[in-house]
């Protein structure tokens, strides 16, 4: 490598938050016979949603008419069941059943011109499952040394693997090109529609061509899985992942040549589902060259491969195999007669999308066997509905409107009475209104159309109603959506600061008071990005090993169209909202207690101080409103909440010194306090607050055993749940001890001591999930996963001053001594696994910082792709024993840990990771987000350490990652809830759960207790992920933006339409104008 070569610097790219644009959206039964699931096209992902009704309602209700009800828990209501990546832009979706199946499959192209049809498959779901469970039960015993493994099995799954089976793929651009010479791409898009009876697929590639692919309706889907033969009845050995089949979907792909050029939109007409005998009849909404639009239909000859024009008579030939059967026999395919093929001339212009109608019903409530429905022309000025075969034409004149989506509302059964028939679809257009549209039927004809607007929501690329009155709204160029179609109508106002929603006045018509409309829930897509701008935040921190300044930055960029025109801020972290904060100074530590064990919330806050202990208790505001003055700190929210923070007393623990450490105990059944100060054990009753039982390092300990002698001061301490407490003493000793409760009478007993070479800098005594020496005695509070563990641990992790190393050191009482299971180098350049010479090789290696803090703790990894939401019944989340080491230079270290399956066999670390989190000492403080097990590295740049990846079935190993967190502060001046965000340095840190102190609507959301060297700060972090987005509305497109850090504005140039222009002055334009924001608060300074 060359001298200049030595400066140059590999980046590292990848996808840090996936696409959130939606392309479309179809409602099938994807996963199940009997599930109504919301499949979601995203770019290069597919998503598998699945709407579940509120409990007190059977979910049989798909009228629009319903009962307004509560938004809370609506992400819970929608959840994402599955994410399929795929290898292209997806430019249509569509669900094809076919007749030996229960389920539907999905048909998708992409834009260069590929295809696949998949299905999900149940039993590659199970073995997936299996083989998490067996690695879970079977870690393995060789280990990498770069990534974490916790599955090692002859039996697994290798490669990346998705609960899906692909049936048929390929690629039409290359067989496109061969047959059709200079061919020129479709002016409208690849365009794409399946035959409502599942006899074939068109695609519009090509101007002049229409692309179609038979279906062969007698598939099997669940024909068994092979590894001999092709998928595709070539002699190729199938992909991994495709099933080898005796038959297959597609017969081969033919081209059809038609005369109309600029093909606006196309689909099916739809006929007697069981008894027709036409051939599929494609209409096509196209324009002609002087710009008048039609709309046309033709019929696909599936047997000749050919497409019959629009008046043509001829009959198509018998396919068995294509036909549809009646009574179990093939009936014959013909064109229907002239004077019902479907034809329309100098329809509106504007018009740009077809929608097909069903027949009509009969006077008797049936279905004539070859009746054809007519279509539905959308266009700009009016609705057209026309039907040849009915000699029906219907206009319906609306106001100036580009409508770019529809879907069907899907109506009770036996709604209609009589020969009435009444077909309702939901249309939305470019400013992002939904509007319904009835369509009334009485005869066999259609009698009316009518139209009305029900609100305004993000501008719609895709609508599924979902039942209940739930619509979902897919977007393009806002933020996806989860609405609510309400009984009455209510002000915008009121819809807009209930759904929490940031709305500017630039977003909002005047002319729309009310709506039938109410966001529950949103779905952020930071698309269509035009414009970004990377604006500092914080103060610059010297990061001394890498020789560098550190700020971090956040990510500002131009998205949106139109009214749903915002800026966002993506930051890179984790965010924490702040609840309270007071000035307080010279913490040291900090504990958080509960005054029962299996409680779920925290009462006391235990900080420890120089030579002195003080503790906040939890209290309801009715305790303190009495009390006119309160030296503790009341939450911003505390009318609501109903709680405050109050200084109080625990009669038990000592105040006068400083706490070394305290928590909950739970032995025998009595529910107890720990605390350890420089002097003594002190046990406390969490019922009555007083001590009931305490040992001293300075005399014999309750055992009455002769043979103690006083000791030194303790210096360190750590305990957990089971009783179990380890101190360490001046001189380098180190105590075991084990709280016992004997006959309903506490006590504290002394099992084991050992001296070591140095004075001892930490220790950790926390159990490991899958290491206890007891039974699983855990138990779930609250369904969030909060574990309340009384498992005894296996060993204590020590660390020593002035010693680059760690050690376990077993706590099996066997043995009269406290052996040593494992010492452990910290040096990159050495084995983890230390040999005696040790202390040499770190020295050599450069490495003289000693562990300030140890963390022992199961992590559990979770994926985006796991389909634990799918098949709840099995947990697809993998756990890893690991090891943190805190360093006093703000390095991080990280070990896996594999704990021995027999005696023969030795404690083993792995996967060492060194990650540098600042300049300062690092204190790990761990806690659980949700259910995820989750380690908070404290110091100039506080990080949240989780897990993620490792799904089951994959040969991918879980990934720690390191989300640095920024303080949000919400701005009290703004009713719009702006809010800015700033780094914060923590010296100490604990977990503290209270529902009087905060908002408990995610029981997903975690609340810690953070401390500087002035200020003490309650607050709750938000969602664990890589990135946060915020958003403001500009109601108005943006195109460019700058930000000027002197004066902190961002300048924001912006595109308006007329209605802007009109309301600036008396000079003509569209709107553009130039806008400033203060960075922080980002209120509208000039414009």
């Amino acid at each position: 490598m060359s001298g200049n070569d030595k400066s140059e610097i590999g980046h590292y790219v990848v996808t840090a938050h996936p696409s959130g644009s939606v392309l479309s959206a179809v409602q099938c039964s994807f996963l199940s016979a009997n599930s109504r699931d919301v499949v979601i096209a995203k770019s290069t992902r597919i998503e598998i949603r699945q709407y579940q009704p509120p409990s007190d309602n059977d979910g049989t209700n798909d009228t629009i008419d319903n009962n307004n009800s509560s938004n809370n828990n609506a992400e819970d209501r929608f959840p994402l069941l599955l994410t399929l990546p795929i290898n292209g832009r997806i430019s249509s979706l569509s669900p094809i059943r076919f007749t030996n199946s229960s389920k539907d499959c999905l048909f998708f192209t992409t834009e260069r011109g590929g295809y696949a049809l998949i299905s999900y498959d149940e039993q590659l779901a199970t073995i997936q499952q299996s083989s998490a469970a067996l690695s879970h039960s079977s870690p393995s015993k060789k280990k990498s040394d770069d990534n974490v493994d916790t599955t090692s099995s002859s039996d697994l799954i290798i490669g990346e693997h998705y609960p899906v089976r692909t049936h048929s793929s390929g690629s039409l651009s290359n067989y496109s090109t061969s047959v059709i010479a200079g061919g020129r791409r479709a002016e409208c898009g690849p365009l794409a529609a399946v035959d409502p009876l599942h006899r074939c697929i068109a695609l519009h590639l090509y101007d002049g061509f229409v692309t179609v692919i038979p279906i062969h309706r007698g598939y099997d889907i669940n024909t068994p899985r092979t590894s001999s033969s092709s998928a595709d009845g070539g002699g190729k050995q199938a992909p991994r992942g495709m099933a080898s089949l005796t038959t297959k979907p597609f017969g081969d792909a033919f081209h059809t040549r038609i005369e109309q050029r600029t093909v606006l939109s196309m689909t099916f007409l739809k006929t007697h589902p069981t008894r027709s005998t036409y051939i599929p009849q494609l209409a096509l909404l196209y324009q002609d060259a002087r710009g008048f639009q039609h709309v046309i239909s033709h019929g696909i000859d599936l047997s000749k491969k050919c497409m019959v024009l629009y008046g043509s008579t001829a009959a198509a030939n018998n396919n068995a195999q294509d036909a549809i059967e009646i009574d179990g026999k093939p009936a014959a395919s013909i064109m229907p007669p002239p004077g019902e093929q479907l034809k329309k001339s100098r329809i509106e212009g504007g018009s740009a999308m077809l929608v097909s109608v069903p027949p009509a019903k009969t006077a008797g409530g049936g279905t004539k066997a070859n009746a054809l429905g007519g279509v539905l022309i959308l266009g700009q000025r009016q609705i057209t509905y026309h039907s040849t075969a009915e000699g029906a034409t219907k206009v319906l004149p609306i106001g100036q409107s580009l409508l770019l989506s529809c879907c069907p509302v899907v109506e009770k059964e036996g709604s209609a009475s009589g020969d009435e028939d009444m077909l309702r679809y939901l249309l939305g257009d470019e400013t992002g209104r939904i509007h319904l549209l009835v369509v009334g039927r009485k005869g066999g004809l259609v009698t009316n159309l009518h139209f009305e607007t029900l609100g305004t929501a993000s501008v719609s690329s895709a609508l599924v109603y979902l039942g209940n009155g739930m619509v979902f709204v897919g977007s393009q160029f806002a933020n996806s959506q989860l609405v609510q179609i309400l009984d009455n109508p209510v002000p915008v106002s009121a819809v807009n600061s209930s759904s929490g929603g940031e709305e500017s006045e630039d977003g909002i018509n005047p002319l729309e008071e009310t709506t039938y409309l109410q966001t529950l829930e949103e779905y952020t897509n930071l698309g269509p990005i035009v414009d970004f701008d990377l604006r500092p935040t914080g103060d610059e921190s010297k990061d001394d090993s890498a020789g560098t300044n550190y700020r971090q930055s956040v990510v500002v960029t131009c998205s949106g169209v139109a009214k749903d025109g915002t800026v966002r801020l993506v930051r890179n972290g984790v965010g924490m909202k702040e609840q309270a904060e007071v000035e307080m100074e010279g913490i040291k530590g900090m504990w958080s207690l509960r005054r029962g064990f299996d409680e779920q919330d925290d009462t006391f806050l235990v900080q420890s101080f120089v030579r002195e202990t003080r503790i906040l208790g939890v209290q309801s505001s009715k305790d303190l409103e009495m009390d006119g003055s309160q030296d503790g700190m009341d939450d911003d929210d505390e009318e609501e909440e109903g709680g405050a923070l109050a200084e109080v007393t625990i009669g038990g623990f000592n105040s006068s010194k400083s706490t070394l450490f305290a928590g909950n105990v739970s032995v025998g059944g009595a529910d107890l306090l720990v605390q350890v100060v420089d002097d003594s054990v002190r046990v406390v009753d969490s019922a009555t607050l007083d001590m009931v039982t305490d040992w001293s390092p300075f005399r014999g300990g309750d055992d009455e055993s002769d043979e103690d002698e006083p000791m030194g001061f303790i210096t360190v301490a750590s305990s957990n749940q089971s009783g179990q407490v380890v101190v360490a003493l001046r001189g380098g000793t180190l105590v075991y001890l084990v709280v016992e409760n004997k006959n309903s009478k506490p006590t504290i007993r002394k099992v084991k001591s050992i001296t070591l070479e140095r004075e001892i800098s930490c220790i950790d005594l926390r159990p490991f999930e899958s290491t206890s020496l007891s039974g699983n005695d855990s138990m779930e509070v609250d369904g969030g996963g909060v574990s309340r563990s009384t498992e005894m641990s296996h060993l204590v992790a020590v660390g020593l001053w002035d010693d680059f190393s760690v050690r376990f050191l077993d706590l099996k009482e066997s043995s009269n001594t406290l052996d040593q299971l494992l010492h452990i180098n910290l040096g990159r350049s050495v084995d983890a696994n230390m040999g005696n010479d040790a202390e040499e090789q770190a020295a050599d290696s450069g490495q003289h910082m000693m562990a300030r803090s140890l963390c022992l703790v199961t992590m559990e990894s979770q994926s985006s792709n796991s389909t634990s939401a799918v098949n709840n019944s099995t947990s697809s989340s993998n756990k890893v024993d690991m090891l943190f080491v805190g360093l006093g230079d703000g390095k991080c270290i990280s070990f896996g840990v594999t704990r021995p399956e027999s005696s023969s066999e030795e404690w083993l670390v792995h996967s060492r990771k060194e990650v540098s989190l600042g300049t300062q000492g690092i204190h790990l403080v761990p806690f659980h987000h949700g259910a995820r097990a989750c380690v908070l590295a404290t110091g100039d740049r506080p990080t949240v350490v989780y897990l993620t990846g490792g799904n089951s079935g994959s040969n991918s190993n879980p990934k720690l990652c390191y989300s640095t967190i920024s303080l949000t502060v919400e701005d009290d001046d703004e009713d719009e809830g702006h809010a800015s965000h700033r780094n914060i340095s923590v010296n100490v840190a604990t977990p503290f759960r209270s529902s009087l102190l905060f908002s408990s609507t995610n029981k997903n959301n975690s609340s810690l207790c953070v401390a500087d060297e002035n200020t003490l700060r309650l607050g709750m972090i938000d969602d664990i992920q890589k990135l946060h987005v915020t958003s403001y509305k500009l109601g108005m497109t943006p195109r460019r933006i700058a930000h000027h850090e002197a004066g902190r504005v961002y300048c924001v140039g912006c595109i308006g339409g007329a209605c802007e222009g009109a309301q600036i002055g008396g000079e003509a334009n569209m709107g553009n104008c130039v806008r400033f924001f203060d960075d922080s608060t980002f209120e509208e300074v000039n414009r």
